[in-house]
C-alpha cells in the first residue's frame, strides 16, 4: 500500500466523547474516490468511513477522499478499483453491471416500492450472493447503499405520459435504462454523469432521469425546474473496495476496514431515508421547483414493463426477479 510518512499530528477525531489522534505517519493510506459533491450523502458516508477507520486503527490507516469526480467518472473509478489506482468508491448498480453483469437486474423499472424493501433484499441471502459476485471480479463489498429514489426532471412540465413523447431524456449509460425510457416514448440519451448539467443547460437534452438527492446537490433545478415524481427506481449503489488493496492490509486492519464500512453503510442508509422525507418540499420552497405527481402513473408502469420480458434472461431470469421481489416483502 501507499505510505504517507510526514510525522506530525494533523487532526483529531472526536468519537463517542473521546478524542482520538490521527497521525500523518499512517502506515497505510486508502484513496476513496466518488463522483458526488461534498454535500451529498455519499460524501458524508465517505467522511464517516474515514472517521471510523482512522479511529479504529488508531491512525495506522488514513483515508484520502477525492469527491466530485476528481479521479474520473464511475467507469474510471471501477477500472481504478480493478487496477489498484483507487482503493475505495461507491458506484451505481447500473455502472457496476458493466463489470459484474448480475447487477443489471437492479436497473429494471419499478422493481422496488420503497427503501425498506430494497434494504431487506440487500441484507438477505440474495445480498450475500451479490457480494460474492463482486468479489469474483476483484471487488469487496463494504456496504450496499442507496442513491435515492429516481424520478425525472425537465426544462418544461411533464404532467402526463403524453407530455413525455419525443422528449430527449438523459439516462445512465445502461441499455435497460435506455430501453425503459424509449418504451415510455422518450428519446433516451445516455450520457456520463459529469455531462448532465451542461446537457440540460444547453438544451442538448430536454430533461433527465435520476435521484432527487443528486438533482438537488448538483443544482440541476436551475436548468430543469420541473420534477415529475415517478419513483421508478430505488437506486442500489455498491460501496466497494479493491480486493487487491484489502489483501495488502494485515488481518487486523482488514477487519477494521470491514467494520468501518458497515458503520458507514448504516449511517448513509438512514441519512438517505431521512433526507428523502423533506426533499421535495425543500426543492419546491427553497429552489422554486414545480413538483408534479402524474395521475397516469399506472400507464407509465405498463409502458415500461416490456423490458422485463425482453431482458429477464440476461439479468438472471424471471425466477431471480421474483425471488428479489419476494425477499423485499
Amino acid at each position: 500500500m501507499r505510505k504517507l510518512v510526514i510525522g506530525t499530528l494533523i487532526s483529531a477525531v472526536i468519537l463517542c466523547g473521546t478524542i482520538v489522534p490521527v497521525f500523518a505517519s499512517a502506515e497505510h493510506v486508502l484513496v476513496f474516490g466518488h463522483v458526488q459533491p461534498t454535500d451529498h450523502p455519499y460524501h458524508l458516508m465517505a467522511e464517516k468511513f474515514k472517521e471510523e477507520l482512522e479511529s479504529l486503527s488508531g491512525g495506522r490507516v488514513a483515508v484520502e477522499i477525492h469527491p466530485g469526480g476528481s479521479l474520473g467518472n464511475e467507469r474510471d473509478l471501477v477500472e481504478g478499483l480493478k487496477l489498484g489506482t483507487v482503493d475505495v468508491s461507491t458506484i451505481t448498480s447500473a455502472l457496476t453491471a458493466t463489470f459484474v453483469p448480475e447487477f443489471g437486474v437492479f436497473s429494471l423499472p419499478f422493481l422496488f416500492e420503497s427503501f425498506e424493501q430494497m434494504y431487506k433484499v440487500m441484507d438477505s441471502p440474495i445480498g450475500e450472493e451479490f457480494a460474492a459476485n463482486l468479489e469474483r471480479e476483484g471487488l469487496i463489498k463494504l456496504g450496499f447503499n442507496s442513491g435515492g429514489a429516481r424520478s425525472m426532471y425537465a426544462s418544461k412540465p411533464v404532467n402526463t405520459l403524453d407530455d413525455l413523447q419525443k422528449m430527449k431524456i438523459r439516462t445512465m449509460e445502461d441499455h435497460i435504462y435506455v430501453e425503459t425510457w424509449n418504451n415510455l416514448g422518450a428519446l433516451a440519451t445516455p450520457l456520463p454523469w459529469g455531462d448532465v448539467y451542461t446537457a440540460l443547460d444547453t438544451g442538448m437534452v430536454d430533461g433527465a432521469e435520476g435521484a432527487m438527492i443528486s438533482y438537488k446537490s448538483m443544482g440541476f433545478y436551475d436548468p430543469a425546474p420541473y420534477v415529475t415524481v415517478i419513483n421508478y427506481i430505488f437506486s442500489w449503489h455498491n460501496f466497494m473496495m479493491s480486493k487487491a488493496a484489502l489483501d495488502k492490509l494485515p488481518a487486523d486492519l482488514q477487519e477494521m476496514v470491514l467494520t468501518a464500512g458497515k458503520r458507514a453503510q448504516d449511517f448513509q442508509r438512514a441519512l438517505v431515508v431521512e433526507e428523502e422525507k423533506s426533499l421535495l418540499e425543500v426543492l419546491e420552497k427553497e429552489h422554486g421547483c414545480k413538483i408534479i405527481y402524474p395521475k397516469d402513473l399506472e400507464t407509465w408502469r405498463k409502458k415500461a414493463m416490456p423490458v422485463y420480458e425482453k431482458r429477464a434472461a440476461e439479468v438472471g431470469g424471471m425466477e431471480l426477479i421474483e425471488k428479489i421481489q419476494k425477499a423485499g416483502q
